[in-house]
């Protein structure tokens, strides 16, 4: 690991010193301390950004058999959303020819107001997605060159969420034509996502074929509000239910696997003994008993009983690739990709083994761990290693990650 001990003791006291001074500050005085702070906050982020470039050009992540994106979010511990944000913006502000030679930043204004620590990151980000759009593109890019000019003086003055407000109306001022009827990118996205207390949010974006389909049927499913007394919101809800129970019970979807799509509800050992009622689904979270018994009354039943430790009972431990039974015992253990912070749900993840087959290792529960494409790449490639505690696995970083290699585990309450 790299450690210039003069460099950083020099900042550590000078930060010291700095804090030092504040405790007998007051009024504008605080105030101006915290503008400075900020200035002081823009440096470093500005540097971080500049190393991140200098990581991605010079292809240490690729070494690494990781993308940047991920190895940013793990070596900081930050949210993948926010690591994908950084190498963007990074790649924008300092950007590389196939060589490595340094090229003409795609946000040159953008670029000097954040070397000279007047604008943050997030203002870069806004400014970075605003000359990355559709309008923009239409404009051409002299036109271009002045609205990022003109961005990067706003950012000066404005917050990033007003920024994005002033961007948004600038482009749509200039590209008064808007897209052309061929120029519509019929791009259909939907998002869902688990809600920490259950069940979950639904977000996307449809193109007007589809969502005609999709709102005629939620519109011939929802019922009066005279018979429910519900919103609009909640009808319209309960009616999308309805059509997806709909297509699961009469077949109309492909296999998941090689079996019919099916749900997964599992029932804790302490919940059992002590005459709880409800269950955990695969997706959707913790449910009641009365939603679960509609859930059941039409339902082939595979149970796992996890014993107290969490660990799944009764299932077998047989062949080189895990069983259906192995696969169910490790869809409830693990949720999914096990890796820290990995969504990805048990149907787009692989068994891994713990020690590899061709070393010798059993295909056993306590040797198999379920992980996504990207999290078994990186266990084989880059260095991160696995081991089990309490039969469940815990992620060793390499070192470049975490110099003392600290385990992580999402099962640290377990």
């Amino acid at each position: 690991m790299f450690d210039d001990g003069d460099s950083r003791s020099a900042v550590t006291a000078a930060l010291a010193e700095l804090r030092a001074s504040t405790a007998h500050l007051s009024g504008q005085e605080l105030l101006d301390h915290l503008v400075l702070l900020q200035t002081l906050i823009r440096q470093l982020r500005h540097d971080s950004l500049h190393v991140v470039a200098r990581l991605t050009n010079e292809g240490e992540f690729e070494a690494r058999a990781v993308r940047p994106a991920a190895g940013v979010a793990d070596l900081l511990r930050i949210s993948p959303a926010e690591a994908r944000r950084m190498v963007s913006t990074a790649r924008a502000v300092f950007p590389t020819g196939l060589g490595g030679e340094p090229l003409e930043p795609k946000l040159p204004a953008t670029a000097t107001a954040l070397a000279g620590y007047e604008i943050d990151t997030d203002h870069a980000t806004v400014i970075d997605r605003a000359m990355s759009s559709s309008a923009a593109r239409r404009i051409g890019l002299e036109r271009c060159t002045g609205v990022e000019a003109q961005l990067a003086g706003w950012a000066r003055d404005y917050r990033p969420d007003e920024l994005a407000a002033l961007a948004n109306r600038l482009l749509d001022a200039l590209d008064q034509d808007g897209a052309q009827p061929d120029d519509y990118p019929q791009v259909n996205e939907l998002h869902m996502s688990p809600a920490p207390e259950g069940g979950g949010r639904i977000k996307g974006r449809l193109d007007a074929p589809t969502y005609e389909a999709v709102a005629r049927a939620v519109r011939s499913a929802t019922a009066p509000e005279a018979d429910t007394g519900k919103s609009v919101g909640e009808r319209q809800a309960e009616a999308l239910a309805a059509i997806c129970e709909h297509a699961l019970d009469d077949s109309y979807l492909p296999q998941e696997g090689g079996q019919r799509p099916h749900m997964t509800a599992v029932f804790d050992y302490d919940r059992l003994v002590e005459k709880a009622r409800g269950a955990t689904l695969e997706f959707g979270g913790y449910t009641p008993a009365a939603q679960l018994r509609r859930i059941l009354c039409d339902a082939c039943v595979t149970p796992a009983v996890l014993g107290g430790d969490g660990v799944p009972l009764d299932l077998g431990r047989t062949r080189r690739t895990a069983s259906p039974a192995q696969r169910a015992a490790l869809a409830v253990r693990d949720g999914g990709c096990a890796h820290p912070g990995c969504t990805r749900t048990p149907s787009w993840c692989s068994a891994h083994h713990v020690i590899h087959w061709s070393d010798g290792g059993p295909t056993d529960l306590d040797n198999l761990v379920l992980l996504c494409l990207q999290h078994h790449i990186m266990v084989h490639e880059s260095g991160w290693r696995i081991h089990m505690r309490n039969g469940h696995p815990e992620f060793i970083p390499p070192k470049w990650v975490d110099f003392d290699q600290k385990p992580r585990s999402r099962y640290v309450l377990v």
